[in-house]
């Protein structure tokens, strides 16, 4: 399935199914670039509570070893009420607040201001 992804030239809708539990899983909407090699993800309107880092942790694993890309850019909705926790959570794994209005936000994003952006640099 990953290689039939990764063969497309245009942006690509992918879900992410990530395990929290055998039985739990939350879901990931997210947009593979290739043009830009960054994998856009909107995060989950509710995560299960055991939903933990262990979950962005795999994520980011996933974007790295499978999907091999530069960076992981995350779209989280300013009226979330875990909002504070999350952000607390995104700087300590290494997310930097992204502009709207960089290069690098999705595109259509520079007039958003529903939601915060935050990227990830994957490094070689």
């Amino acid at each position: 399935m990953v290689k039939h992804i990764l063969q497309h030239d245009n942006p690509t809708r992918i879900t992410i199914k990530l395990h929290v539990t055998e039985n739990q899983y939350s879901e990931w909407e997210s947009v593979l670039n290739p043009v830009n090699n960054i994998l856009y993800v909107a995060m989950p309107e509710k995560l299960p509570p055991e939903a933990s880092k262990d979950t962005f942790i795999s994520l980011l694993e996933f974007a790295e070893e499978k999907l091999d890309v530069d960076a992981v850019v995350l779209c989280v909705r300013k009226n979330r009420p875990d909002r504070a926790s999350l952000f607390e959570t995104f700087l300590i794994m290494g997310f930097q607040p992204l502009s709207r209005k960089s290069s690098l936000a999705p595109p259509s994003t520079a007039k958003d201001s529903e939601n915060y952006f935050f990227i990830y640099h994957i490094e070689d």
